[in-house]
């Protein structure tokens, strides 16, 4: 069921993902490939917020070289819809682009903007933490959701919530403040502490606060964005002027953290933000789906592996354990999930030897 009072989804698929090659490609980022089922993580993530907002209210913001894949990928986004940026400027430009749009037709509706590449286990209870965040937005906050932590991870950043909200929103906190990626030691406190969360990256406001709070934080940003907006299609020399000048910021240190009506509707979802092979090998070992496209490998003595073999070469291992191996047609990744972060030191390697046709 479509959720009521005007709501509209922003899908962000700008990203690059360069630590999950050899799958994620420069040519063809992660949120266009089937990582984590049969359905691109793109088209996994349109599914999830189909009960949120019909087609005509879905907006995609990725790279303008892009903008054909996701057209072919969601085609029922009007074309109108999908906005391709020039060139990266972060999630804090890339939001706004479609925020502007929705703020000069309809200033309180109510955008939801989510990533393209997370995961999300529970998509009904999603859809109910997402309530509780558009009731908050409808009293003019801006809302973030957080997920509760399972370990002390250093790759997230991290929520401190602070007093409650009164209804209607009671599920809602206002924010104590953000940590931006803590040390374990510091991260372990927050677990011990409790009352911190993982930021998920998921922001909900009402377009003309989101507006307003972007001309007062980024006002070079919301002076360009309302500018394209005036037309019903952006310009393709004036898209380029603009996005020439615009910062490369974030939505949290941009927004976020610079804001006074922010608040965060805590969830217990099962949440990743997919962000390299280990944390794709953590979502399959809990789906019991370790071992990808298996009558290609034979393991001996290999144990708690992640192998994805894709080539349709045979991959043998002997002796391995708590690795991840991807075969991809021109590429093999073998790589211990303890140095899954430093994968993007391999792409910079490749780069220096002149292999680029492999990133």
């Amino acid at each position: 069921m479509t959720m009521d009072g005007g709501v509209h989804v922003v899908i962000m698929a700008g990203g690059v993902g360069t630590r999950l090659w050899p799958v994620s490609r420069r040519s063809r980022p992660k949120q266009f490939q089937p990582l984590l089922s049969e359905r691109t993580m793109l088209v996994d993530t349109y599914q999830r917020v189909r009960p949120l907002a019909p087609p005509d209210r879905v907006w995609v913001v990725t790279n303008a070289e892009f903008a054909d894949v996701v057209r072919s990928q969601l085609p029922d986004v009007p074309r109108a819809n999908i906005l391709g940026e020039p060139v990266g400027r972060n999630s804090a430009p890339a939001a706004a682009f479609a925020v502007a749009r929705i703020a000069s037709r309809e200033p309180d509706a109510v955008a939801v903007v989510t990533p393209s590449d997370s995961y999300i286990g529970d998509a009904t209870t999603y859809h109910d933490y997402v309530g509780t965040a558009v009731e908050a937005a409808q009293e003019g906050f801006i809302v973030v959701l957080g997920v509760m932590p399972s370990h002390p991870d250093t790759g997230y950043g991290y929520i401190q919530r602070g007093e409650r909200l009164k209804k209607p929103a009671a599920g809602a906190y206002r924010v104590a403040r953000f940590t931006e990626k803590p040390d374990e030691e510091t991260a372990g406190k927050y677990l011990a502490n409790g009352g911190y969360y993982w930021n998920m990256g998921q922001f909900i406001f009402r377009a003309e606060r989101f507006m307003e709070s972007c001309a007062l934080h980024l006002p070079e940003v919301a002076e360009g964005m309302r500018r394209l907006a005036e037309a019903e299609e952006p310009d393709p020399a004036l898209l380029e002027s603009t996005y020439q000048d615009l910062p490369s910021i974030s939505l949290d240190y941009g927004i976020a953290e610079q804001e006074d009506d922010m608040t965060v509707v805590p969830t217990a979802l099962e949440w990743s933000d997919v962000g390299n092979w280990r944390s794709v090998k953590e979502i399959a070992r809990r789906h019991g789906a370790l071992d990808l496209r298996a009558e290609n490998h034979v393991g001996v003595d290999t144990k708690n592996c992640f192998v994805m073999a894709d080539s349709g070469r045979l991959v043998v291992t002997v002796g391995l354990q708590d690795c991840v191996i991807i075969d991809t047609d021109d590429a093999l990744l073998v790589v211990h999930e303890d140095k899954a972060q430093e994968v993007r030191e391999a792409l910079e390697e490749i780069d220096r030897r002149g292999k680029a046709e492999h990133l």
